[in-house]
Formats: C-alpha cells, sequence, structure tokens
C-alpha cells in the first residue's frame, strides 16, 4: 500500500461503489491523498453539492481507482 499510495502525488481518480440494491454509483475526484498507512487511511473530499457521494456512504464500501492520463473520456464520463 505505501508504494501504491507514495507513487501517486496527483491526478484523478474515480470512487465507486454498489448501493444495496445493486445499483452502481461512481464520481471523479481530484481530492484524492493518504492519511495514514497503519491501519490504512484515505482521504477524497466530495462537494457538499454532489448527489454521488450519499450514494457511495449508504454503499458501505467503495473502491478508488487512479486513472491514467489516457482515460480522459473515463473521467468525463464519471465527472
Amino acid at each position: 500500500m505505501k508504494t501504491v499510495l507514495s507513487s501517486f502525488c496527483t491526478g484523478v481518480a474515480v470512487v465507486t461503489a454498489l448501493e444495496p440494491d445493486g445499483r452502481p454509483a461512481g464520481m471523479a475526484v481530484q481530492s484524492f491523498s493518504a492519511v495514514s498507512l497503519d491501519p490504512t487511511l484515505i482521504c477524497f473530499r466530495p462537494a457538499h453539492t454532489s448527489s454521488t457521494w450519499p450514494r457511495i456512504r449508504t454503499a458501505g464500501r467503495f473502491a478508488v481507482n487512479i486513472l491514467a492520463s489516457d482515460q480522459q473520456d473515463l473521467c468525463r464520463r464519471f465527472a
């Protein structure tokens, strides 16, 4: 985890989750960073106006997908 988090200094990530009813939810975030390695804690900051964040929060768990520079179309889809 340390290797992964230390190699991501800036960029865009997509946070995804499955809602309790099985519907997917996801959003692009630029504010993603490591907070702690032990325990492993990360931080991302959705806008207060986000309609997707409440859906991800309700899911109870999520995945962070770090995007490569050639994934701009995917980023726009989640923006």
